[in-house]
């Protein structure tokens, strides 16, 4: 999974083990409570295929990180708890 603040363009990759199930919103979840030590959490739910505060990907496929193929994505926004 590749997650970017579009603001600044920084990107976060996450390798997903063979076994992962590929629910975005659950990932996305998994990944603001690991990067933000549980001081943020998703505002809303997920935008697909528009960008908010930041973009998350799943590529699947072994395309780079520029690819515009992906499995399914979608923007968000961040809030505090």
């Amino acid at each position: 999974m590749h997650v970017e603040e579009c603001r600044s363009g920084e990107t976060s990759i996450v390798p997903l083990r063979g076994n992962t199930k590929l629910d975005l919103k659950r990932l996305v979840q998994k990944w603001i409570k690991n990067q933000f030590a549980g001081e943020l959490a998703l505002d809303g739910e997920l935008m697909p295929k528009l960008s908010g505060e930041y973009y998350a990907k799943i590529m699947t496929d072994g395309r780079p990180p520029d690819s515009v193929i992906c499995w399914t994505s979608g923007g968000f926004y961040l809030k505090g708890n």
